[in-house]
């Protein structure tokens, strides 16, 4: 059996019950970090005998059978973060599906997760929100990706560095707009800060101060939904590309999300498209 347990992001409080009983019942805890667990186990005073697996993404399709095979002889893995919720943004979810492939019993033991904390006291709209994991290092990359979000009239969430942070900052309002945002650090420990204000405010204010310490959450406001409204062209753009890896359907629903457009008018040029074979 896997059984996914969801560790303190900052305040060693936050640990559940549930989650100090099923690590200290596990047979194997596969952690990215196993200096980092052994530490957070003895700092909550949780005994346990299991042994520690690495399993991050440089060794994950190396350890990942070796973990099936274990579950399939019966024994019990834990799958723990050094911080908040495996699978989130982390190499989680593949152990998960191999799980599912071989008909191993999977639950979780949920709790803390620095986007949702995050987005809780961001004072965003929290109905639709988008997840988007690291602002990829390259400049290119970032720029990809914040190019094909720019639409997306949901909130928006990403983690991202201290040392990347003005340049960041920057990028999403020369790409998004000068859109609200709150930026997370130190989240649920002593010195939780948030830092609210629009994009480009916010890299002046860093712009050449201290630069922060640990990780940083960003919460962006979504796309007004009338100013997201683009022209036929970049629609058909944007239809072509997806239609090419995935269904008429999903594309159609994908668009839609990005565009802001009426279902209808994107469907009726989906089919177009697809009748054109375009």
């Amino acid at each position: 059996m896997l059984i996914i347990i969801s560790t303190p992001i900052g305040n060693l409080g936050d640990i559940t019950q549930r989650a100090a009983h099923l690590l200290a019942q596990a047979d194997i805890i596969a952690c990215e970090d196993t200096r980092q667990t052994r530490k957070l186990l003895s700092l909550l005073s949780i005994s346990s005998s299991a042994e520690l697996w690495a399993y991050h993404d440089h060794n994950g399709a190396r350890v990942r059978p070796k973990l099936i095979n274990v579950m399939k002889a019966g024994q019990q893995v834990a799958l723990a973060s050094d911080a908040g919720t495996p699978l989130i943004s982390d190499p989680g979810y593949k152990l998960v599906t191999a799980c599912l492939e071989n008909d191993i019993p999977i639950t979780a033991a949920p709790g803390p997760t620095a986007p949702i904390v995050a987005l809780t006291l961001s004072g965003l709209p929290s109905d639709r929100f988008s997840f988007q994991g690291f602002v990829p290092q390259k400049k290119k990359a970032a720029r990809d990706a914040l190019e094909e979000s720019r639409l997306l009239t949901m909130t928006q969430i990403w983690f991202e560095t201290p040392k990347r942070l003005v340049a960041t900052l920057k990028m999403m309002a020369g790409i998004y707009g000068n859109r609200y945002c709150v930026i997370g650090r130190e989240l649920t420990k002593l010195h939780e800060t948030l830092y609210r204000g629009m994009l480009a405010d916010l890299a002046k204010q860093f712009e050449g101060a201290t630069i922060l310490k640990g990780e940083l959450v960003l919460v962006v406001d979504g796309a007004d939904k009338h100013a997201s409204q683009v022209s036929i062209q970049k629609i058909s753009e944007l239809l072509r590309a997806r239609m090419h890896k995935m269904s008429l359907r999903d594309a159609v629903e994908e668009v839609e999300d990005l565009s802001g457009l009426p279902r209808k008018q994107i469907y009726q040029l989906a089919l177009s498209i697809s009748k054109s074979g375009a």
